[in-house]
């Protein structure tokens, strides 16, 4: 499926936004791209407006039972998922609503990575593990006033295991009763 057009036809539902390639998104070696929705120069950018559209859709979806908790994948490495989660996360902080953004690709982490966070210390595995509380895991990036990121922490053996855990569940459960949960 490669149009929007065509991924309305074939599932049967409206496709919420659509992300433009821009310089600003791109990426190098080791480093998952920019943040569209900040600063002077990416304000007004295409790709910046198309991430506050997602915002403002995501945010509109299902008004009786709000989207609450978003998982960004795709099915290859490579596709902008760490972008889309990124600039998804900076643009729901700017509503005034509480996020939190985990970096939750656990082989190759880098989400939280973009807002400059501590990546070396505690985070998800150290959390569900039973290490560490949230809180002292949990990082405000600094320019953010609603965002926090929880940083993927230290490499877990099995990682699949630990994010299909209960704790997992758990974890997600109480966060999105504060505010969005946006996984990458």
């Amino acid at each position: 499926l490669r149009r929007p057009d065509e991924i309305e036809r074939r599932i049967g539902h409206s496709v919420v936004a659509a992300i433009p390639a821009a310089p600003v998104l791109e990426h190098d070696r080791g480093y998952e791209g920019g943040i569209a929705v900040r600063g002077a120069r990416n304000a007004n950018s295409p790709a910046a407006e198309a991430f506050r559209k997602l915002r403002t859709n995501l945010t509109y979806m299902r008004v009786d039972n709000p989207v609450r908790s978003i998982v960004v994948t795709s099915a290859r490495p490579g596709d902008g998922k760490s972008t889309v989660a990124v600039n998804l996360a900076a643009a729901l902080d700017s509503t005034g609503a509480p996020v939190v953004l985990i970096d939750g690709d656990l082989r190759r982490p880098s989400a939280a990575s973009a807002f400059g966070v501590d990546t070396t210390g505690a985070g998800l595995t150290s959390v569900l593990a039973g290490l560490v509380p949230l809180e002292d895991a949990m990082q405000r990036p600094e320019g953010f006033h609603n965002l926090q990121v929880l940083p993927a922490g230290p490499p877990a053996p099995i990682p699949s295991e630990l994010l299909g855990s209960r704790a997992m569940r758990e974890l997600v459960k109480r966060l999105r009763g504060q505010g969005y949960v946006i996984i990458d």
